[in-house]
């Protein structure tokens, strides 16, 4: 296993600066950060291996980018735009994969409906949208390392719901501005299903300990997806939602050594990325950078392979 660093820079020197700044010779890209990607929704195949090829000349490595589905549901609802938006999709995993980028952290957003009646509707769209995907991802030799949204609240939001009572039974109807949820997606069963329903060895999980958020247990979930882990991400966390909030590594309930200890176990070689890490305590702190430090002294710690 290995540590990445995460970037958005649009800028291929400012991206290998950061990357030396937190020691770190692997890095997660946005689809943004790469190309026009961000404007067009397509990457540019020749601007991918471009930044690609000078962060590899640079000794750093990009073996996973980032990519979102899009919250909008006529995305699942409307099956005249399917194939545009497979086409787009599938010159971006081409792009990837022609600069060997090997997984994508793929973010399912799709909206939640208010109406439960609804949720079958939604997922059958969603499963239509996906076949092709997976096929695209398997044609681009592109993993996908699917994530569902399992969001901390926001404060003062998540202290108002707090004391208004609110419970992961509201998660449906619970959005205030400043929310974005809620999510189709929320928790590790949807992601079990999504590539269940879906089987090839390029239709994956991302392995994101945050599922502890919407009442996963983590160290359990290893042996759940194993085999089928594309990427992991890793945070730390105090409570369940609704009163979860985010906290540096190692500070919160999570136990990174067993984690690590079972990813090994389990045969994973991919990459580890810190993120969420809470709020810093003094405005020179570089919280990214302590905590790509954490995960390396604790692969370290329990002697888990290094790639």
């Amino acid at each position: 296993m290995y540590v990445t660093a995460h970037s958005r820079n649009r800028d291929a020197e400012s991206t290998i600066a950061r990357c030396k700044a937190v020691r770190a010779d692997h890095v997660c890209l946005s689809v943004a950060g790469v190309s026009g990607a961000g404007e067009t929704g397509v990457a540019d195949a020749g601007e991918v291996r471009d930044f690609v090829g000078r962060l590899r000349d640079a000794g750093i490595e990009t073996p996973v980018a980032i990519l979102w589905f899009g919250n909008d549901p006529k995305i699942v609802l409307d099956p005249s735009g399917d194939q545009r938006y497979i086409d787009d999709r599938r010159r971006t995993l081409d792009a990837f994969g022609q600069a060997g980028i090997g997984a994508v952290l793929h973010y399912i957003d799709l909206a939640q409906s208010s109406d439960p009646d609804d949720d079958e509707r939604y997922w059958d769209g969603l499963l239509r949208v996906f076949r092709p995907l997976v096929a695209a991802a398997e044609d681009a030799n592109v993993h996908l390392a699917n994530h569902a949204i399992w969001r901390c609240i926001p404060e003062p939001l998540r202290s108002e719901a707090l004391a208004e009572g609110v419970t992961m039974a509201d998660y449906r109807h619970y959005a205030p501005k400043g929310w974005r949820g809620p999510y189709l997606l929320t928790d590790h069963t949807h992601i079990q299903r999504l590539i269940d329903s879906v089987p090839s060895a390029h239709n994956g999980a991302c392995f994101c300990t945050g599922m502890h958020i919407m009442g996963g247990d983590v160290p359990a979930l290893v042996d759940v997806f194993k085999g089928r882990i594309h990427y992991s991400q890793m945070r730390d966390l105090r409570g369940r939602w609704p009163a979860a909030e985010e906290v540096f590594l190692g500070t919160g309930e999570l136990d990174f050594a067993d984690i690590l200890r079972r990813l090994d176990a389990a045969g994973y070689r991919g990459g580890l990325g810190p993120e969420h890490l809470g709020q810093p305590s003094r405005p020179d702190q570089d919280l990214e950078a302590e905590a790509i430090a954490f995960v390396q002294t604790k692969l370290a710690e329990v002697g888990a392979a290094r790639v």
